[in-house]
């Protein structure tokens, strides 16, 4: 995450908090989002996701931010209120030219330890299996310098949120990593040789080392500001059946669905984002009107 996302957030916010007619009751039923996608692979699913959320969830007085893998982007009423089509193929523009210029770094090291995996597999001389160990440890080590996440940035933009009327909302979405690891069969006899046994087990252990996130610095916060943040976590289909693959992000899964959760927001886990969005929009319509009951 850049610094530079929280200076465009915060002009963003600030512009519309001294737009004209701010702090009406109008203005108080306006929703304030900020959609973040930690995604390695753009889809269709990811598309058709952007689509509906512009389509089906954002409505007319809403303050929108989209935070792709590269930088954030705010919008204008002017452009809010234009046609949806335009602001649709606008963002989802963005979000495809931002996620193919930020993970390929990421997909050269996978590919790199998909080269590692198949030599580790079929390596029988003992000298050559430890130099596969450690440079498959060192694209380990790579592939976790990419996934660090600033949870201090987090909780700034949440505290950006304390000027605005309305609803607050952090959404995001993010894609499950998986990486290649060994087959079975190899891992077993890997465990059967005293030289490589605790490398092997410590590489290709069924849980990952935890990432560092203070997920309580966060969700206090989140709190403070008043902001619902809503996890929407994405499961490939498309996993090759020829590789063996140990999912990557269960530590993410775990912060983040506890910050949603202690924060009153939505968690889906699914194949399809539009899916999780639409279970979210029933959640916003409900807290709608609960508000115009009081």
């Amino acid at each position: 995450m850049k610094k530079t996302t929280c200076f465009l957030i915060a002009v963003s916010l600030l512009l519309s908090a001294s737009a004209p007619g701010a702090g009406s009751r109008q203005e108080d039923r306006t929703r304030n989002f900020v959609l973040f996608f930690e995604i390695l692979d753009y889809t269709k699913a990811v598309g058709d996701a952007v689509s509906f959320f512009l389509d089906g969830v954002q409505r007319p007085g809403d303050q929108l931010i989209v935070y792709t893998p590269a930088r954030a982007y705010s919008f204008s009423q002017a452009t809010l209120a234009g046609p949806t089509r335009d602001l649709t193929l606008r963002v989802q523009g963005h979000l495809r030219a931002d996620t193919a210029y930020c993970s390929a770094q990421y997909k050269v090291i996978m590919d790199d330890m998909k080269t590692l995996v198949r030599e580790i597999e079929n390596q029988s001389d003992m000298n050559s299996l430890r130099r596969a160990l450690t440079l498959y440890r060192q694209s380990l080590v790579n592939l976790q310098s990419l996934r660090k996440v600033d949870e201090g940035l987090l909780a700034d933009i949440a505290g950006m949120f304390k000027a605005q009327t309305g609803e607050n909302h952090i959404v995001m979405t993010y894609q499950a990593e998986f990486r290649p690891v060994p087959d079975r069969e190899t891992i077993n006899r890997l465990r059967a040789m005293p030289v490589v046994f605790f490398e092997a087990n410590d590489l290709f252990a069924e849980t990952d080392k935890k990432i560092l996130l203070d997920t309580d610095l966060l969700i206090e916060a989140l709190k403070e500001s008043g902001v619902a943040f809503h996890f929407i976590y994405i499961k490939t289909k498309d996993i090759p059946p020829s590789w063996s693959v140990k999912e990557h992000s269960v530590d993410m899964y775990n912060a983040f669905s506890r910050v949603a959760t202690a924060t009153g927001g939505v968690v889906e886990t699914t194949t399809r984002p539009e899916s999780a969005l639409k279970k979210l929009l029933v959640t916003l319509d409900g807290r709608s009107d609960s508000n115009r009951g009081m």
